[in-house]
């Protein structure tokens, strides 16, 4: 029922046959209220004033529709409204009438646009989204908060940029990551595998992720908690406001999340030993591993105005305290070592198609970062897996580690970091086939590390660290052939300056001497993006690249937070990538639907970066050029669609990705020539079941229920080639979950529950870290405009 004083809207737009039609904008202009059709194309427009109002109607390729209504107060209101197909160019082939993630997935890019309606009354998290993406593979430490990298196609970790709304996110801190965003809050994430547009700007070698929050969303107001496995909290509230009369605009956001972490481990890495040496395996859950983050962000100014599309202050501060169990492997275990960060941002966005011109778009972000970062690691007590004390002489004094504290030396190090980014992207429309732009980002960073415990020489020759990095794109957008063919042809500049002063130690002295370092590194890549229809609804995509990636301020200059050594005369990593597949849109019959893309993708990577163990003893790891990776594979997805309510998808990755490089610079052959990639997973596969029923316990109610297979194939921990140790094998992992929602017919309330994990497989991830088991959650969402 429609509030007391208020009524309420609703129905389907169809198309002249009578289907759906999914993202059709409907709304009531006057009053600033509009709404998307989902893909049944059902629509609802709650609290609309009552009276006469004129409700619109509009979706690219259909003629848009004006229709008077008469709404009663306290009533709701069924209407079904039928578009019609635009007359203009239907003899052409054209991406018309389609969503944007359509008109995404077809730019010619490798791309996978997924629209994230479906997961947002779920207890899922942005990562849990893109690990059910092909080719994409989300690799964790742990649990929740625990240090996450990207892998798309075999390329991870810095490889892959993340953005949103085309802002590197990288200024932000982990204490705001992707999984702090509410689901609620985006309207869909872009993943582009390999070759990415230069309208991003930045230096991503391996692909993207576009996270593109929701900005023409009415006057709302929602929140939601969730509460499951390991004492797992978690709550959001965001809303957002427009004055419909000056453009007035605010738009706030809060999170919290906090877990004990607390799951059950086991394996080779897990036991306890006894005085006389004896070791004995044990299943035993975390102990110390607890996690908590919780932010703010907000942002005023105006939007839809005649002077900007987009003029908005922004404002962020997020804080994260964290438990460190282990280091880089499980066989150290750690009882007191702990790290918290706080991160304060502001920063300053405007956005203007057709400024000063027609054609001519310019978008403009500035911000300015501060981050302090805290590792406290001063008690020596060595603990085992059953989180006690150690004490082999059992005379009541605790065993302790010979380096004075749990991961090296003790240390109460204190980083501050500063962060200011600028970047420009202009574009201009020549005419209706080809677009010319250009995008400039300057990032500045700093970090000024400081240790009360180090001797006070060693404190004064430390100084600030410096990155400066440049990047300078322009690129040719150009539709031909009666818009069949799309093409982009980019290049871009880079440059990046590294310098620092630092403490080393001479041969065969303990006596601390000044090291200086400065490096300044120049590149140009290009590349080109081509889209052909052979047939409607069946594009080819081919695209080639020269791709740049500079190494970044925690590779270089190290993290203690996450046992991150300092790897000062790291290179820059270049790579030749090319993409060759096709996209076959949905074909409708009666009920059904279906859709497929394919990709085949090269890498050739000159001086790929990448993890490696550096120190066992400390359990610390850095980062080295890895000097040639090729890698070759595939990557597919198929889904099928019944009625609008029965979906099921399957998305399966397979790469070869080898090193490449037989000699070093002595002339030596490598033994680990021809090797697969250690430590990463080559064949994974993922497929997902969903299905909606509308008004099975009530009228206009909606459940949904959803189960979730996940695929890893084992591969090896270390090189192959290096005997028993390279023989380290991460087993095969089958991964089932399963979950459920329901919204009550005011659309308000939303209940949901997920079970991740049933079977309690034993996952692993980087370097053998094992992820949690069976876990249960549940969600309450609720809208409160």
């Amino acid at each position: 029922m429609a509030q007391q004083g208020k009524s309420s809207l609703g129905g389907t737009v169809t198309d002249p046959s009578g289907q759906p039609l999914a993202f059709a904008v409907v709304g009531i202009p006057s009053l600033d209220h509009y709404t998307m059709c989902d893909e049944s194309g059902s629509y609802h427009l709650p609290e609309v004033l009552p009276g006469d109002q004129i409700l619109s109607v509009k979706l690219m390729g259909y003629q848009p529709l004006e229709q008077q209504v008469s709404l009663q107060a306290g009533n709701h209101h069924e209407l079904n409204l039928r578009l019609q197909e635009s007359m203009t160019n239907l003899s052409q082939v054209e991406v018309l009438g389609k969503s944007t993630s359509t008109e995404i997935n077809t730019s010619g890019f490798a791309v996978k646009a997924i629209d994230t309606k479906n997961f947002v009354n779920q207890s899922l998290q942005t990562n849990d989204i893109l690990d059910q993406t092909a080719g994409v593979r989300i690799r964790q430490d742990g649990g929740l908060g625990s240090r996450v990298r990207y892998n798309i196609n075999g390329l991870s970790g810095n490889a892959i940029r993340i953005f949103i709304n085309g802002i590197p996110m990288e200024n932000y801190g982990s204490s705001f990551s992707l999984n702090s965003i509410p689901t609620s809050m985006i309207e869909r994430i872009e993943v582009y595998k390999g070759v990415v547009p230069a309208e991003f700007g930045n230096d991503a070698l391996g692909g993207a992720v576009n996270v593109i929050l929701k900005t023409k969303s009415p006057n709302t107001l929602n929140a939601s908690i969730s509460y499951g496995s390991f004492n797992t909290q978690q709550a959001s509230i965001n809303g957002n406001y427009r004055n419909a009369k000056n453009g007035f605009t605010f738009r706030g956001s809060a999170f919290y999340n906090f877990s004990n972490n607390n799951y059950k481990v086991w394996g080779n890495q897990i036991y306890v030993t006894d005085k006389f040496g004896k070791i004995t395996y044990i299943k035993a859950p975390r102990f110390h591993d607890d996690y908590r983050s919780m932010g703010i962000k907000a942002a005023a100014g105006f939007t839809n105005v005649k002077w900007a599309d987009e003029f908005l202050v922004d404002v962020l501060s997020s804080g994260m305290e964290k438990d460190i169990q282990h280091g880089a492997t499980m066989e150290n275990v750690y009882g007191n070592r702990s790290t918290s960060q706080s991160t304060n941002l502001a920063s300053i966005s405007y956005r203007k198609e057709d400024l000063f011109k027609e054609g001519l778009d310019v978008n403009f972000f500035s911000s300015y970062s501060s981050l302090k970062r805290n590792v406290v690691d001063t008690i020596p007590y060595i603990y085992n897996w059953y989180g006690e004390l150690v004490d082999f002489n059992e005379d009541g004094k605790p065993e302790e580690w010979s380096s004075g504290a749990e991961a090296g030396s003790p240390t109460l190090n204190e980083s501050r970091e500063k962060q200011a980014v600028v970047r420009l992207n202009a574009q201009y429309e020549l005419n209706e086939n080809f677009t010319v732009g250009v995008n400039q980002l300057s990032n500045y960073f700093s970090r000024k590390p400081d240790d009360p415990m180090q001797v006070q020489e060693v404190r004064d020759l430390t100084d600030t660290r410096y990155l400066n990095k440049n990047i300078t794109g322009v690129f040719l957008n150009a539709n031909g052939i009666d818009n069949k063919l799309k093409t982009s042809l980019f290049y871009k500049y880079y440059n990046q300056t590294v310098s620092l002063k630092d403490v080393e130690y001479e041969r065969f002295s303990s006596t601390p001497v000044p090291y200086e370092y400065s490096k300044t590194s120049s590149f140009g890549g290009y590349g080109l993006a081509l889209g052909y229809y052979i047939f409607p609804k069946f594009q080819l995509t081919a695209s080639a690249e020269k791709a740049i990636r500079m190494p970044t301020g925690n590779e270089v200059f190290g993290n203690d937070a996450e046992a991150i050594d300092p790897s000062y005369e790291l290179d820059p990593e270049q790579s030749y990538n090319a993409n060759l597949g096709f996209n076959l849109e949905a074909l409708h019959w009666n009920k059904h639907s279906f859709q497929m893309n394919f990709n085949v993708f090269y890498r050739n990577t000159l001086d790929m970066i990448r993890q490696v163990v550096a120190s066992e003893q400390a359990e610390t790891y850095g980062f080295e050029n890895n000097d040639r990776i090729l890698s070759k594979g595939f990557d597919t997805e198929l889904s099928y669609s019944y009625d609008n309510k029965l979906t099921w998808m399957l998305g399966v990755s397979v790469f070869n990705a080898r090193f490449n490089q037989q000699y070093d610079q002595y002339g030596s052959e490598y033994i680990y020539y021809g090797d697969r990639l250690r430590n990463a997973p080559y064949f994974t596969a993922n497929s997902n079941i969903r299905y909606t029923a509308d008004n099975w316990f009530q009228e206009r109610s909606r459940s949904t229920f959803y189960y979730n297979i996940g695929y890893v194939h084992d591969y090896f921990r270390n090189w192959e080639s290096l005997g028993s140790a390279g023989k380290n094998v991460i087993p095969s992992q089958m991964v089932h979950s399963i979950g459920g929602s329901y919204t009550v017919p005011s659309q308000r309330f939303t209940f949901s529950f997920d079970v991740k994990n049933i079977t309690d497989e034993q996952v692993f991830d980087n370097w053998a870290l094992q992820k949690p088991g069976r876990a249960f959650y549940a969600k309450l969402t609720y809208n409160l405009l």
